[in-house]
């Protein structure tokens, strides 16, 4: 049609049809955006629960929209967030045909990074040397062919993909390195549990009835939010337990749930889910009476810390990592605590906290 019309290149999609057809071609592909739009949306909305249970994202609201498919999930600050984006690139790029070429370098570019995924991937199945490159050669070859002529397009628009990119990969990569020097840190001045546990005195400190739940991301030590309990109350529930939910890839229902008795009252429970599934304490605490363990929602609270972070004197950081620090800072104060996030009854939580320097 172009050769024989060179002058419907301003819009060679419609003018495939003929004068009549193009009221039904635009509703057609309306349609058709709207879908797409909506897998789009959907999709972020997923992978940013994932990411969140895996430790690359502090804690987000998500909203699960569907009682019977728990992969119909709802994140109300990715959607704000996308609404910004979207009314910025509209006033940005002003048309369809300015963001054609950050349309190919995001295509193209997610299609060579899918290559390499599925080349580990397939690594790590069994697949040998011998076979996977060659197949996956292949496949790279065509990527980067589309990817490098897309790369010319980078000052017409295709920056805008990049730039996003890399900002979210900042994100994730500062959230996940300081979350792990932070427990790190606190790791090196927490108490080993067992230690705290045979060196408490049975008639000191004072036992309250009920549980108390802590959760924590070491049951080898002992929780800070304990040793604030036990300095602000001087006394221990009789029936202390340290919680620690991991997320992993994939978990065996034999292996979802561990129960340990350190004795004196003191007990340590691991929970594991992947990162498809959905943390919910209460439904976990239910299942421990078949392991002999039984707790009382009604005379149990739920003890979580919770820490205002700070930025440490300016002589001490580096100007690298001092904006990386007032970053994760910054995420760690407006993230929604673990009330919410793991479904635990408002009215039997209490937090504990103070202010940590980084």
């Amino acid at each position: 049609m172009l050769l024989d019309k060179p002058g419907a290149l301003d819009h060679p999609f419609y003018r495939l049809a003929p004068g009549w057809g193009l009221y039904p071609l635009v509703a057609l592909a309306t349609v058709a955006t709207v879908i797409a739009s909506q897998a789009v949306i959907s999709g972020a909305f997923s992978m940013t629960r994932h990411a969140i249970q895996l430790g690359y994202l502090p804690r987000l609201e998500v909203r699960h929209t569907s009682k019977e498919e728990i992969g119909q999930v709802y994140a109300p600050r990715i959607n704000g967030l996308f609404l910004v984006v979207i009314i910025i690139l509209v006033l940005g790029f002003r048309s369809s045909d300015n963001l054609g070429a950050a349309y190919g370098i995001a295509v193209s570019g997610m299609m060579a990074i899918t290559t390499g995924l599925a080349f580990l991937y397939m690594r790590s199945c069994g697949w040998s040397l011998a076979v996977a490159v060659p197949v996956f050669a292949a496949f790279g070859l065509i990527d980067l062919t589309f990817l490098s002529s897309n790369l010319l397009k980078i000052s017409d628009g295709g920056w805008f993909p990049i730039v996003v990119a890399a900002v979210v990969f900042t994100m994730m990569g500062t959230w996940w390195r300081c979350r792990r020097l932070l427990a790190e840190r606190r790791a090196g001045d927490a108490m080993d549990l067992r230690q705290f546990v045979a060196g408490l005195d049975p008639e000191r400190p004072a036992r309250i009835e009920g549980t108390a739940v802590f959760l924590t991301s070491d049951l080898a030590r002992v929780p800070m939010a304990l040793l604030r309990a036990l300095k602000h109350y001087k006394g221990l529930h009789q029936r202390v337990i340290m919680m620690q939910v991991d997320n992993v890839a994939n978990v065996p229902d034999e292996h979802r749930l561990e129960i340990a008795e350190l004795g004196k009252g003191f007990y340590t429970i691991r929970l594991r889910y992947g990162f498809m599934d959905e943390p919910n304490i209460l439904r976990a605490l239910a299942q421990c009476r078949a392991r002999g363990l039984h707790v009382n929602l009604m005379e149990t609270s739920f003890i979580i810390r919770r820490d205002r972070l700070r930025l440490r004197p300016r002589a001490r950081h580096t100007p690298w990592w001092r904006w990386r620090n007032a970053l994760f800072i910054f995420m760690s104060n407006n993230t929604p605590d673990a009330t919410e996030f793991f479904w635990l009854p408002p009215d039997r939580v209490v937090e504990l906290g103070g202010q940590v320097e980084i």
